[in-house]
C-alpha cells in the first residue's frame, strides 16, 4: 500500500473532503443545486422592487406559479441525511482509512461500496474489513468504472483516489477513463459529489512526464476566455491578453502546480456538462432524429474541416473554432491536440506534431474522454452537436423537422427581454438537454485542495454535480414547447431558473446557454459564481487537526 494513504496531510485532506461532501448533500442541500429553492421568488421580487420596465414583466409571475415551481423543486431535490447517502470509493488494502471518516460522519456501513482492482490487495481489503468494526461494507474486486458497466447502481458520493496524474501515461492507470465511465453511466445521484485525487510528477521523479503535462495543460487552458485569479478576480485568458502560445507555455511551465490545478478542475467541469452528454447521446437511436438530422461521414468531415482549419491567409481567416477560440475552447483544444484532424493543414502548429511523445499523450487524453476510446468520434460528435444547436441561418440543415418547426417562426421581439436577449438557441438547448441529462457543476460549492505526499504534489477536488431537472422538466417536449412558452408565467419561471443555473457557467463555459441573464452578474445575491481558490494544506492545518 502506498504510504500516501496515511500521511498526516492526506488525513487532513480526507477529513476535509468527506465532511464537505456530506455537508453539501445534507445540511446545505438547498445550496448544492445551482438554483436554490427561493431563487425564482427572489428574482421576481428584485425586479418588481426596481420599478422599471422589468418590473412590469415580472409582475406577470404570480405567487401561485412560484409555489407550484417550489413544490416541483422539492419533489426533485428531497431532503437527505447522512444515513440515506450511498458511497463508492477506491479502498486499497485497508478500507478503514476512509471508512472510519465516512461512518463517523453518519454514513451507514451498509451503504458503502469499496472497490479494489488488484486481486492481492482486494483479498487484503476483505480480510481487513471482516476483522474491523465495519463488516457490513461491500468490497468489490474491480474498479468502480468497470463495475458500472455491469450494474446500473447510482451513488451520492463517488471518491476516486487515483494518486496518479490525469491523464496518466501508464497504460494500466487510466485515471481519466475512469471519470469518463462514471459520467457516461450517470452513476451519481443529483445533487451528487464527485471526489477526485490526482498527482503531478516531480522533476526528480519524472521530468519528461511533467514537461509533457505542462504542454497539455497549456494547450487546454490557452483558449479559455477566463482563468482563475485571486479572490473574485477572473482574469482574461492568454489569447485575450495577446499572449503567444510559446510565451504561454513558458508561463505554465514556470508555475505548473497552479495551472495543473486549474486544468484538473476545468476538465472535470467541461466533461460533466459538455463533453460527456454530447458524446453519450446515441446518433443511431431513433430519439436522436427527433432533434437533429444525422450527417453523413462526408458532411461531418466537411463541417470539421471548415470549423477546424488554421489560418492560411493571415489573422481572421481560420475556421470558426480557431478564430473564435473563446467561444469554442474545448473544440479548439480538440482540434489542436489531434494530429489527424489537421495533419494536412500546413498552418497546423508545429509544436504539436514535432514531439511524438506529446502526440502520444494527446491521443491518450482524447481517447479517454470517450467511453469507447474512439477519439475520432469524440471530435466529430462534439463538433456536430455544437454546430447543430448553434446553427443560426443553417438550422434547417441540422435540425429535425419538428424541432425546426418549433424555432423556425421564433421572433425574439415576442418575448420580454431582460438583461440579455432570449434567442432561439436557448430553446434548442433546453429541448436537447432535457433528454440528454447533462450534469452541471455547482461552482459555488466546489472545493479544491493541494498538499504534498512526501515530495509529490497532490490535487484533490470536490465537485458538486446537479442534473438541474427542476429546470429541464419544468418545460414540455419538442412538439409542445410553443404552448409552454406561450404561457407567460411558465416561461418566466423557466427563464428565472435558467438565470440561476447560468450564473455558474458565466466565467467557465461558453459552449452552452450563452446570453441568458435576467439580472446582471454583479448584483448580489444573483452574481456570477466564482471558483474558490485551491487551498494549500500545510503545517497550519496539521496544527488545527492535532497532527503536528
Amino acid at each position: 500500500m502506498s504510504t500516501e494513504y496515511s500521511e498526516p496531510l492526506k488525513l487532513v485532506a480526507r477529513q476535509e473532503v468527506i465532511s464537505g461532501a456530506i455537508n453539501a448533500l445534507t445540511a446545505d442541500r438547498n445550496q448544492a443545486t445551482l438554483c436554490r429553492r427561493s431563487y425564482v421568488r427572489e428574482v421576481r421580487d428584485e425586479l418588481i422592487s426596481r420599478g422599471s420596465y422589468d418590473a412590469y414583466a415580472a409582475e406577470d409571475l404570480k405567487d401561485e406559479t412560484i409555489d407550484r415551481w417550489e413544490a416541483f423543486y422539492d419533489s426533485i431535490t428531497q431532503n437527505r441525511d447522512a444515513a440515506s447517502l450511498k458511497v463508492a470509493y477506491l479502498c486499497g488494502p485497508n478500507p478503514q482509512n476512509d471508512l472510519r471518516v465516512f461512518c463517523a460522519a453518519g454514513i451507514l456501513p451498509e451503504n458503502i461500496w469499496a472497490f479494489e482492482s488488484d486481486a492481492t490487495l482486494h483479498n487484503q481489503a476483505v480480510e481487513s474489513a471482516l476483522g474491523s468494526e465495519f463488516p457490513f461494507i461491500k468490497v468489490i474486486k474491480g474498479g468502480i468504472d468497470i463495475f458500472l458497466e455491469a450494474s446500473p447502481m447510482r451513488f451520492d458520493i463517488i471518491y476516486l483516489d487515483f494518486c496518479g496524474p490525469m491523464p496518466s501515461r501508464n497504460k494500466k492507470q487510466k485515471t481519466l477513463l475512469a471519470v469518463t465511465r462514471v459520467l457516461a453511466r450517470h452513476a451519481l445521484n443529483s445533487p451528487g459529489a464527485l471526489i477526485t485525487n490526482v498527482s503531478l510528477p516531480t522533476e526528480a521523479g519524472d521530468a519528461s512526464g511533467r514537461a509533457l503535462l505542462a504542454k497539455l495543460v497549456a494547450c487546454y487552458l490557452y483558449p479559455k476566455e477566463f482563468l482563475e485569479g485571486d479572490g473574485d478576480n477572473t482574469p482574461e485568458g492568454p489569447i485575450a491578453q495577446g499572449i503567444e502560445f510559446d510565451e504561454w507555455l513558458a508561463i505554465v511551465t514556470g508555475d505548473l502546480e497552479n495551472y495543473y490545478g486549474q486544468f484538473v478542475t476545468r476538465l472535470l467541469m467541461d466533461h460533466a456538462s459538455f463533453i460527456s452528454p454530447y458524446n453519450r447521446f446515441p446518433k443511431k437511436n431513433r430519439i436522436y432524429s427527433n432533434f437533429f438530422k444525422p450527417l453523413s461521414r462526408k458532411e461531418s468531415a466537411a463541417l470539421a474541416a471548415s470549423a477546424f482549419h488554421f489560418q492560411d491567409d493571415g489573422p481572421g481567416t481560420g475556421g470558426d473554432v480557431i478564430i473564435d477560440a473563446g467561444q469554442y475552447p474545448v473544440l479548439w483544444a480538440f482540434a489542436t491536440l489531434d494530429k489527424k484532424t489537421n495533419s494536412k493543414d500546413e498552418n497546423y502548429p508545429q509544436w504539436v506534431n514535432s514531439d511524438p511523445d506529446f502526440s502520444s499523450l494527446a491521443e491518450t487524453f482524447l481517447s479517454q474522454l470517450r467511453i469507447d476510446g474512439n477519439k475520432d468520434d469524440l471530435i466529430a460528435d462534439s463538433c456536430e452537436m455544437t454546430f447543430s444547436m448553434l446553427g443560426g441561418s443553417s438550422q434547417e440543415k441540422y435540425l429535425s423537422e419538428p424541432l425546426y418547426e418549433a424555432v423556425r417562426d421564433y421572433d425574439f421581439r415576442e418575448y420580454y427581454q431582460f438583461c440579455d436577449l432570449m434567442l432561439e438557441h436557448q430553446i434548442v438547448e433546453l429541448l436537447f438537454r432535457q433528454i440528454a441529462f447533462p450534469y452541471h457543476v455547482n461552482v459555488e460549492m466546489t472545493r479544491r485542495w493541494r498538499y504534498q505526499a512526501k515530495d509529490t504534489p497532490m490535487f484533490m477536488d470536490l465537485t458538486i454535480l446537479d442534473e438541474c431537472r427542476y429546470l429541464y422538466d419544468w418545460m414540455p417536449t419538442t412538439e409542445m414547447v410553443s404552448a409552454g412558452f406561450s404561457d407567460p408565467e411558465r416561461q418566466l419561471a423557466y427563464r428565472f431558473v435558467l438565470d440561476g443555473v447560468s450564473k455558474h457557467r458565466r466565467w467557465y463555459n461558453t459552449e452552452y446557454f450563452h446570453g441568458t441573464a435576467i439580472i446582471d452578474q454583479f448584483t448580489e445575491p444573483f452574481e456570477a459564481k466564482v471558483l474558490k481558490l485551491r487551498v494549500q494544506l500545510g503545517a497550519n492545518e496539521l496544527d488545527q487537526a492535532g497532527g503536528a
